[in-house]
């Protein structure tokens, strides 16, 4: 009975704070309280301090880190897939999940410490970057409130099954629902005209003098409305008529102290030691490059990997001539940026080349799980032996017939290799020779992507027929 009341007292209090199912009013880009006015931080009842006491000791005692991972994933997928804009730009989504993920442990500290209002939880440096970004993509400001207020939303489809889920009183209850709506929505206030300010002072930079019309100039190339490799090579004092290779560089996920400022230096260094002639750079976000290079002949460049440096990495799109090229290069780049981000091997330079016939494949990501699982059926396992086997898979695809040549490439006697290959036929339940170029393509596949990273197929990419674009 106690429970029931409860449950419809929260029901009848979130009907009041948002009357269209979870989505908040607004009000000139603020999130209205439910008076309509500004969220007020005055006299507080018992109940309520008694609600925020609960929610310290919850954190403080009860809210595992894995619990907290998860909210903070879901979050961050809710605010991508709700702003079709972002949805498949790689850079943004990495900014957005660092930016979510370092305010939210900003707010939890404020919150176990209980010395400080929540509202005045500084904005996280991740969270400037995402706003430094969305500037640099030319993207409007309605797109950055628009990411945040599906954060909100996100957070408060939580606050709906957390509170009512929750090992308390019905009073208790109902003032943690009052006084979580209050608290979100002052700090989604404070940290929107905080961001907005960084998002305008960016783009008024971009929107001056050389700096504007490079980055203008490349994104009607890239967007299809630029279509004259002449003018282009004018406004761009870059020769687009020439044979163009594209790298894109970025940091990772763990290497978010890194100062952005080294990207150009880093850009000029790689292309000499390519032999580089000409070299264009345009910032993609607040933590990567966008380089063009025009090298001495139309052979495609070797990049040096010895030259990044730990927690940065490049990708490699394959040459291509005039604007067309122009283009078509930059999209192999990011392709080859997308699967080494979600690759497993984490080398310093991704080349499209190598990953060419696995973006392929990756772009059906069921598709995908189905043949490698299919294929490697037996081989698929992380254990040490799984892994000595697939080695010698590759060894002997490499070498087709010669099991000497297979023998020495794994530095073994070649009797060895005929044994492991009756353990690897065995497990497969077929002759390697019938299913060569399929193994060779899932064993590519399983390299890149590990046993654990292929099975994780983006909800709107299952069930479809058709090729993802």
């Amino acid at each position: 009975m106690a429970c029931s009341t409860a449950c419809s007292a929260i029901d009848e209090h979130l009907s009041q704070l948002f009357r269209s199912g979870v989505t908040p009013p607004y009000d000139g880009g603020r999130i209205r309280s439910r008076s309509g006015s500004r969220c007020p931080r005055g006299r507080r009842s018992m109940n309520a301090a008694r609600a925020e006491e609960w929610m310290r000791g919850y954190i403080a005692e009860s809210l595992s880190q894995a619990d907290l991972e998860t909210f903070i994933d879901d979050v961050a997928k809710s605010m991508g897939a709700n702003v079709p804009e972002l949805s498949t730009d790689a850079d943004v989504q990495r900014d957005l999940q660092l930016a979510v993920r370092s305010q939210f442990r900003a707010i939890l500290a404020v919150t176990k410490s209980g010395t400080s209002p929540l509202w005045s939880v500084p904005v996280a440096k991740e969270a400037h970057s995402l706003a430094l970004t969305i500037a640099r993509r030319g993207l409007e400001l309605r797109v950055l409130s628009s990411l945040y207020h599906a954060g909100h939303r996100a957070v408060w489809r939580f606050v709906t099954e957390f509170v009512n889920n929750a090992d308390t009183s019905a009073e208790i209850k109902v003032q943690l629902v009052v006084m979580m709506w209050e608290q979100t929505s002052e700090v989604m206030n404070s940290m929107l005209e905080e961001l907005a300010a960084t998002y305008s002072q960016e783009r008024e930079r971009i929107l001056s003098g050389a700096f504007s019309m490079r980055m203008n100039t490349v994104r009607e190339i890239l967007d299809g409305s630029q279509n004259s490799t002449e003018d282009a090579s004018v406004q761009l004092s870059y020769p687009v008529h020439r044979v163009n290779t594209s790298l894109v560089l970025w940091t990772t996920d763990h290497a978010i102290s890194i100062d952005s400022r080294i990207f150009e230096p880093l850009a000029q260094r790689l292309a000499r030691s390519a032999s580089a002639t000409e070299i264009l750079c345009v910032p993609s976000g607040a933590r990567g490059l966008w380089v063009w290079m025009v090298t001495g002949n139309d052979e495609e460049p070797t990049i040096d990997s010895a030259l990044v440096p730990p927690g940065v990495r490049v990708a490699v799109g394959r040459p291509g001539k005039g604007i067309d090229g122009f283009r078509r290069t930059h999209r192999e780049a990011l392709e080859a940026q997308r699967i080494a981000s979600r690759g497993q091997q984490g080398l310093p330079v991704t080349t499209y080349r190598d990953v060419e016939v696995v973006s392929m494949l990756a772009s059906r990501p069921d598709a995908m799980n189905t043949f490698v699982e299919r294929e490697l059926h037996g081989l698929f396992g992380d254990d040490e032996t799984s892994a000595r086997l697939r080695n010698t898979l590759r060894a002997v695809l490499s070498h087709p017939g010669n099991f000497e040549a297979a023998a020495r490439q794994l530095d073994v006697h070649k009797n060895t290799v005929r044994y492991r290959v009756q353990q690897i036929e065995k497990r497969l339940g077929q002759r390697i020779i019938h299913r060569a170029l399929h193994l060779e393509l899932a064993l590519d596949c399983f390299d890149t992507f590990g046993s654990s990273a292929i099975v994780d197929v983006p909800t709107e990419q299952k069930g479809h027929g058709e090729l993802a674009n």
